[in-house]
């Protein structure tokens, strides 16, 4: 949040217009978040729109240091699903970016939903140079599968895909 805050202010100095589209952004991501998330499910397009919204201020922030392709196919706009259970694998993916000068990191996120099926996969670019922080290192991804334990048991199945370049995710859902 104050990472966010912190490159509005910023950006009020240097290009009014982008802060002003960053900061109504971020402003849909917090009312969403705070009014919209207290049911037990939304609708699938809404949750998307909170995603894309959320991908936006990414790339923003970001700028051209970071390559983003999404693909976002919904089929059944008002299917349900838990609110704020997919945010965390794309905000995972641009913490844990590549975040060397000499490169270009990128994340591809595709969210696909067939019939009462969803899928969604989210890679990231990685380096072994980058430091990796041990201390509190895979709380928010142990969570999620938690949550889907309680939630989606027995129709969720959870796919993680690390190399030394690559971290993808693929999650796939019956609701």
């Amino acid at each position: 949040m104050f990472n966010v805050l912190n490159h509005i202010h910023i950006l009020m100095k240097k290009n009014v217009d982008m802060a002003d589209d960053l900061l109504m952004r971020y402003s849909d991501i917090l009312r969403y978040q705070l009014y919209e998330c207290n049911r037990e499910t939304v609708s699938l397009k809404r949750e998307v729109d909170y995603l894309k919204d959320v991908v936006e201020v990414e790339k923003m922030r970001w700028g051209k240091e970071l390559n983003v392709d999404c693909s976002w196919n919904i089929g059944n706009r008002e299917t349900n699903i838990t609110p704020l259970l997919l945010v965390p694998f794309v905000e995972n993916a641009f913490k844990h970016v590549s975040r060397l000068p000499s490169e270009t990191g990128y994340v591809k996120i595709t969210h696909r939903q067939e019939g009462n099926t969803l899928r969604l996969t989210v890679e990231n670019s990685r380096t072994g140079q980058a430091p990796q922080k041990k201390s509190a290192s895979g709380l928010g991804l142990e969570n999620v599968k938690k949550r889907l334990e309680i939630l989606y048991p027995g129709k969720h199945e959870l796919l993680i895909r690390k190399t030394d370049t690559v971290y993808k995710t693929t999650l796939i859902i019956t609701l």
